[in-house]
């Protein structure tokens, strides 16, 4: 009886510590750090080659659309500027002075190889007056 438990309780541990094993190999892989330009000037030389995400505002006027699909801009976080090489699908929202955030690998020679481009929507939140009657309800409102 003995013996029938210790097998079972370490069939267990060895399937538990086969998926933590896994899970943790899995994290590892995609984990990447999330770094503002200015980080990213501080780590050098130790970023290069290392799969990050940056994040800066698109710096008008830096925005070049390539022949072969090819998108090259700049972005800041106003404490310095990373030159980005991007190659596939742009966002309806990019455009100058937008917040980007980019994920890909620094290389040596300063440019930033992106291969996911995010946009951050620039949209803006008003309130609207709304004038009340002497029921309570918005002016223009039937009930």
């Amino acid at each position: 009886m003995l013996k029938g438990k210790l097998k079972f309780i370490i069939a267990i541990g060895a399937i538990a510590f086969a998926g933590a094993y896994l899970v943790y190999g899995g994290v590892k892989e995609t984990m990447v750090y999330y770094l503002t330009v200015e980080e990213l000037h501080a780590r050098v030389p130790d970023v290069y080659g290392e799969r990050v995400r940056v994040s800066g505002n698109v710096i008008p006027g830096t925005i070049k659309h390539g022949a072969d699909g090819a998108l090259e801009f700049s972005i800041t976080d106003g404490g310095g500027a990373v030159n980005v090489n991007y190659n596939g699908i742009v966002p309806d929202v990019f455009k100058d002075d937008v917040e980007a955030v980019v994920e890909g690998v620094y290389s040596e020679s300063g440019i930033f190889q992106a291969d996911i481009l995010l946009a951050k929507c620039p949209t803006k939140y008003e309130s609207t007056d709304v004038l009340y009657n002497d029921q309570g309800a918005p002016q223009g409102a039937s009930y």
